[in-house]
């Protein structure tokens, strides 16, 4: 099945590989708005809310993996693999969550594993630093946002 063919869908049908793809775009949108000016933060299942690792991740690949899994390298030997159920990305756009299963999530010196979880990446809102890279990608965010509601 080629990767167009993902996409096409009949209203309210989900299509094998629709939710890896949306959350390869949305991965790829959100980390070219904000990777390159401020700390993008990643919370996990297990983390206390309000706690999250940071660092300067950034997304050296991403891919479509089986159909319905994506792989995504976020630098530093650190990177994530989920099959995705859903993809959100925040009104504020501020925060992007991928729910799904068999969500690993590891580096060379560790790894974690959750049959069931999301991953948010988040940065911190309302700072000049990411209003300027919001308003930079806003036309490219809100086209993600409007797919990801319909």
């Amino acid at each position: 099945m080629a990767a167009q063919e993902y996409c096409r869908k009949v209203p309210g049908e989900i299509v094998i590989g629709q939710h890896a793809d949306q959350a390869r775009r949305a991965l790829t949108d959100y980390f070219e708005a904000y990777s390159t000016s401020t700390v993008i933060y990643i919370e996990l299942p297990d983390l206390p809310r309000g706690r999250a690792l940071d660092s300067y991740f950034s997304l050296d690949s991403v891919e479509v993996r089986e159909e319905a899994g994506i792989y995504a390298d976020l630098g530093y030997t650190v990177y994530f693999t989920v099959n995705p159920t859903s993809v959100k990305l925040s009104d504020d756009l501020f925060a992007l969550t991928i729910e799904g299963r068999d969500l690993e999530f590891g580096s060379s010196s560790m790894r974690r594993f959750y049959e069931q979880g999301t991953i948010r990446f988040f940065v911190i809102p309302d700072t000049p630093i990411t209003e300027r890279a919001r308003e930079s990608s806003e036309v490219r965010l809100r086209s993600l946002l409007a797919e990801l509601l319909a």
